[in-house]
């Protein structure tokens, strides 16, 4: 059925679908409403390039666009991490105790530098989230940027089927969408 006045809530559509020469009903597609689509003003998006010797290293490339500003980093991660964060993501409801991470980076000379940071936490008890994110700069960490934005469960599952895509090869972008963070 429509999701709730406000157009808080996507719009879930069902009926017969045929998958394999077979119908199937349930659900056929989460639509965003209008008004939630006009919000989403903030993006987080991972690209990761595989090695080409089939390494268990590879780049990724990690891009934060918020209203008031950029920033883009990229650094050396082996594909499991990024397959294990894109599982971790299934949680539900996130524990605010025990958010969903993960962190990128490099020690030298005994001291530890982070250059990817993403953490999702829940927004209060009503099912947002909040998405808290670190870039720096690999070779200048010192060059880096930091930003929150709110979130929701059907974008996060959206963001963790692209990275699962992309970690089969089957995707070249994961993208996680929100708004400007209300909170302080």
């Amino acid at each position: 059925g429509p999701g709730q006045e406000d157009g808080s809530q996507p719009v879930r559509l069902s009926g017969p679908r045929h998958k394999a020469g077979v119908t199937v009903n349930g659900p056929i597609v989460n639509v965003p409403s209008a008004w939630h689509l006009s919000t989403m003003n903030c993006t987080l998006s991972f690209e990761y390039e595989f090695s080409r010797d089939d390494d268990d290293f590879g780049w990724l490339l990690a891009r934060l666009q918020t209203p008031d500003f950029s920033g883009r980093n990229g650094m050396w991660v082996q594909w499991q991490d990024l397959t294990d964060f894109a599982a971790s993501l299934s949680q539900y409801p996130f524990d605010a105790a025990d958010p969903v991470a993960c962190e990128w980076g490099f020690g030298e000379q005994g001291q530890y530098t982070a250059v990817t940071r993403v953490s999702v936490t829940p927004a209060g008890t009503t099912g947002g989230l909040i998405a808290d994110v670190f870039l720096a700069n690999y070779d200048e960490p010192d060059n880096r940027c930091q930003s929150r934005f709110q979130t929701d469960y059907p974008s996060l599952a959206e963001f963790q089927r692209q990275l699962e895509q992309m970690m089969r090869r089957e995707g070249a972008e994961a993208t996680l969408i929100g708004s400007r963070a209300n909170v302080r």
